[in-house]
């Protein structure tokens, strides 16, 4: 091999270094974005309780890997509330539940978690408590509350003086400012991998339905951004291209 081809070579490897350190350089601000995960299974049904005796009446949903497990704490009338989830703009039955397509006030699209207390009102009052345990801690967990018109009823229950989450609320009140007919309210915790939700109120007047919640769960999760991943791959092309012209200079 004589001096002009080694020094060629290494002229080829220097440039090729260079690429590669000051692509190393931008690709390393490109940091993952966040991005919203929602966890509201993706198709209509009931959600499985962890419950003794629990027995499903309706088909049951795949709920997201983050959630571990979904408990339904008594009501104050010692009932247990069931869960679906619905697309609250369709009517759909399961067994002596009837949920009607829409309500009085603006029903808004997509699903959502809706409550139900199968001893009242053929099951469309949404209320009831819910324990959601995950199955790791979610930096950051944004819940939306539709249609929360009663004071102090709907939130993170407080249980002894203790907050039933080990999260730390980051935005919104607890419990759930009321506002006015078909509102969406929202909170956000963070760090949490427990939490217990109180959805609505059950009032025991004579002709009164009581004020019915639903909501939604969403988290954030990291995903490389796109830039970072064509620069990688661009990365690889020019390594690819630089060795193969290296074994051409070499033969």
């Amino acid at each position: 091999m004589n001096t002009q081809k080694i020094s060629t070579i290494f002229r080829h490897t220097g440039a090729i270094a260079s690429l590669v350190a000051a692509a190393t350089v931008a690709t390393g601000f490109m940091a993952p974005s966040a991005s919203a995960l929602s966890l509201v299974p993706s198709a209509e049904g009931e959600v499985k309780l962890t419950n003794p005796g629990f027995t499903a009446i309706g088909p049951l949903v795949t709920l997201d890997d983050l959630i571990q497990s979904v408990e339904s704490l008594a009501n104050p009338d010692g009932t247990f509330s069931r869960l679906f989830v619905d697309d609250l703009t369709t009517a759909n039955k399961y067994g002596g539940v009837q949920f009607q397509a829409g309500d009085a006030g603006t029903v808004p699209g997509g699903l959502w978690f809706r409550p139900s207390e199968l001893e009242e009102e053929q099951g469309q009052l949404e209320v009831g408590t819910f324990k959601f345990k995950f199955t790791e801690v979610l930096p950051e967990l944004k819940i939306a509350y539709f249609d929360t018109e009663s004071s102090g009823t709907t939130g993170v229950p407080d249980f002894g003086g203790v907050l039933d989450t080990d999260g730390v609320l980051d935005a919104g009140s607890n419990p759930i400012i009321p506002g006015p007919d078909g509102n969406i309210s929202y909170q956000i915790w963070k760090d949490v991998s427990f939490i217990t939700l109180k959805l609505g109120q059950d009032n025991p007047m004579v002709g009164k339905s009581g004020d019915g919640v639903d909501f939604q769960l969403e988290t954030t999760a990291d995903i490389p951004e796109p830039a970072t991943t064509l620069g990688l791959g661009a990365l690889g092309l020019m390594g690819a291209l630089g060795l193969r012209k290296r074994n051409k200079n070499l033969s």
